[in-house]
């Protein structure tokens, strides 16, 4: 052989070992894989996988995130595309060829976008006012408090307007009570007075409790529309029976299985208990705003604002000024549910999320926590794994539509109803806004 004639055979040879990369990889030769990108994200991402000895026939790489399958939409002998599983939870990423298996990395998921959420205005038509009738065409004067009752009506505290509406299940708004002037009188409907009703709760009698914030009273409506004073007389503090009791700015209420009401009484950093009787004593706070776990006084809050029960009668609080949701057992153990301290905006583990004056609490079927975080104009959402999310809203103003598109101009109360739905009183856009799933 002369040495052209080698020379040419030798690079034939090259040639022909060089075009083996171009070629499916040998599957008798195990995959392996050195990274993933990206290492989280929602179901239905699109995840690469590099490695080596991949087959470029899709459907000869069996890939599975956390033992689940995964479809191929691409494969070279170095890299996969793939599409992430539903359902998968948490796991490693596997591929296998021929029986040969090859482990990666741990993929993690994200909750899903706010977006399988839409809001829309359920009563008000955003101008200021005092106006009955169908829902769409009434006239709220910053709604400040909603609660639902048996029936699946909607009680509004209608605060700048002093009274209390309800908006009926087939889409009324009526005036339970008071006559819209700022003032103090009991009596039936709107021959009573209130002056600055913050929020309402219904009991399981279907009373409506009031926190008469200016009036410094708890008071009470009946079915029939009879309005008297639970407790409480002039501002500051006292524990005792009726009017010997003294609030300062009550802002919220809500009432146990058995009658007793608990009151948020914002600028006496306390929680206050009233039993169906009307005598009034402290569950928590010792009357100095700041933070601070513990039982009974032992425990601080700073301004709080918001009150609901969980599905084991624990009350939630949203403690407004130290922008955390703390939680209070029936004997009065206080302990911190989410928030870092710091006002802000932080989705994520509850230890460390941040919110901006949380101002009311509601608790849906599931065990959620769902806040209404008023600075930063937005639903926000706590699972009862300790994880935080924006469920709704994105900056202050007005806008229906897909939930992360969604505007509120500092909501302050919300509500479940039986369906899931979750109501919102939506203080400065006027209206009382819906937020359901799609």
């Amino acid at each position: 052989m002369s040495k052209i004639t080698a020379y040419i055979f030798m690079g034939m040879l090259l040639v022909a070992s060089c075009s083996k990369d171009d070629h499916p990889a040998d599957v008798s030769t195990a995959p392996s894989i050195t990274s993933i990108w990206p290492d989280n994200g929602q179901e239905n991402s699109i995840v690469i996988i590099n490695g080596k000895n991949f087959s470029t026939v899709n459907t000869e790489n069996h890939v599975q995130f956390n033992g689940v399958d995964a479809i191929v939409i691409e494969a070279s002998a170095r890299q996969l595309q793939v599409v992430s599983p539903k359902n998968a939870g948490n796991g490693k990423v596997t591929v296998t060829i021929n029986g040969q298996t090859a482990e990666g990395p741990v993929f993690t998921y994200k909750a899903p976008p706010a977006s399988q959420y839409i809001v829309n205005t359920f009563a008000g038509t955003g101008t200021a006012g005092l106006m009955n009738g169908v829902a769409l065409e009434a006239q709220f004067r910053n709604p400040e408090g909603l609660a639902i009752d048996a029936a699946g009506n909607i009680i509004v505290a209608d605060r700048q307007n002093h009274v209390i509406r309800k908006i009926s299940t087939n889409g009324e708004v009526t005036t339970i009570a008071g006559d819209g002037t700022a003032g103090y009188a009991d009596g039936q409907g709107t021959t009573a007075k209130f002056n600055l009703p913050w929020k309402v709760a219904i009991d399981k009698q279907g009373n409506i409790i009031v926190a008469d914030r200016d009036n410094f009273k708890i008071r009470k409506i009946t079915p029939d529309g009879m309005v008297s004073t639970l407790a409480g007389s002039t501002a500051g503090y006292a524990d005792g029976a009726g009017s010997a009791a003294r609030f300062m700015q009550p802002l919220d209420v809500v009432a146990d299985d058995q009658g007793n009401v608990y009151v948020a009484d914002n600028t006496g950093h306390r929680i206050r208990k009233v039993t169906p009787a009307g005598v009034v004593t402290t569950l928590a706070g010792d009357g100095t705003a700041g933070y601070q776990d513990g039982t009974g006084t032992g425990a601080k809050l700073r301004n709080p604002s918001g009150l609901t029960l969980d599905n084991e009668g624990n009350i939630i609080v949203a403690d407004r000024i130290n922008h955390r949701i703390r939680k209070i057992t029936p004997a009065g153990v206080v302990t911190t549910v989410a928030g870092s301290g710091s006002s802000g905006l932080i989705d994520g583990d509850a230890a460390t999320a941040r919110f901006a004056d949380p101002y009311g609490v509601a608790v849906d079927n599931d065990g959620n926590i769902l806040v209404a975080d008023l600075t930063n104009a937005r639903i926000r959402q706590i699972t009862p794994a300790g994880q935080v999310s924006t469920l709704a809203g994105s900056s202050a103003g007005f806008a229906d539509g897909l939930s992360h598109d969604a505007r509120f101009s500092s909501p302050s109360d919300l509500e479940v109803g039986a369906d899931g739905k979750i109501y919102v009183a939506d203080l400065n856009n006027h209206r009382i806004r819906v937020i359901k799933k799609i």
